[in-house]
């Protein structure tokens, strides 16, 4: 016969499992780099051309080609709230926020995606 304690510490494991699984899960399924890849796989490169303009860098190699798109946008400084009063804030650096979209493309068809970002102080 089972103790209820070894009964409780299953169903707790199972519990946690599943919380653990489903937000990797959700996490991974949300990602830009995820939704990159099911919304431009196999699509051709003019539709990727309509939509993101020209590239900034197209890298030639044997069987394919490789575009780079990017987007740079400045992150203002702002104040980084504490939960209280204090006489000096505390405030972020402001960033220049880089976005690179990177396709590969084969025989005019996207074969693979990635997507880079990069934040630098100045």
């Amino acid at each position: 016969m089972k103790s209820k304690s070894g009964i409780v510490y299953k169903s707790v494991r199972r519990v946690i499992l599943t919380l653990v699984t489903g937000t990797f899960l959700l996490v991974y399924g949300c990602g830009t780099q995820n939704q990159l890849k099911k919304a431009w796989i196999n699509q051709s490169e003019i539709k990727l051309q309509e939509s993101f303009g020209a590239p900034t860098t197209i890298i030639e190699r044997e069987s394919d080609k490789i575009f780079i798109f990017e987007k740079q946008e400045e992150l203002k400084s702002t104040e980084i709230s504490q939960g209280k009063l204090a006489l000096d804030p505390i405030m972020s650096p402001k960033v220049m926020k880089t976005e690179r979209y990177i396709f590969t493309i084969r025989e005019g068809i996207i074969i693979r995606t990635n997507f880079e970002e990069e934040y630098e102080r100045y």
